[in-house]
């Protein structure tokens, strides 16, 4: 339960970072998603679904939705590095992959899963 906690608190910190990053403009995001040939302002949309994923991981009821929607994001980042040739394609599986373990290790541990029963 502890590491579960740790690990969903890191992924969170991780994945608001990213969020804040992306919502105020950095310039390195907004050149990236040009250069993968998004269109304008795409970075806001993943930068809002980063920054939902984020809380929604550290709200108990909640987190695997947190965890489906930055699943999503990790895929299209994923997709966008391996297109591109991009060695960042590692991390961003390394990072699916962590996320689907703060899934596996929920299950006993989800409150909806108990009323289900």
């Amino acid at each position: 339960m502890i590491a579960n906690w740790t690990l969903q608190s890191l992924l969170a910190a991780l994945f608001a970072i990213q969020a804040i990053l992306k919502l105020d403009g950095s310039q390195a995001w907004i050149t990236r998603f040009r250069a993968w040939g998004y269109p304008g302002h795409f970075y806001l949309v993943v930068g809002l679904a980063e920054a939902s994923g984020a809380i929604l991981l550290l709200i108990p009821r909640l987190a695997k939705f947190g965890v489906q929607l930055l699943i999503g994001v990790m895929v299209g980042a994923a997709a966008t590095h391996l297109i591109h040739h991009e060695p960042q394609v590692v991390t961003t599986l390394v990072l699916a992959v962590l996320i689907l373990l703060v899934l596996y290790l929920r299950q006993g541990t989800d409150p909806s899963a108990a009323q289900a029963s």
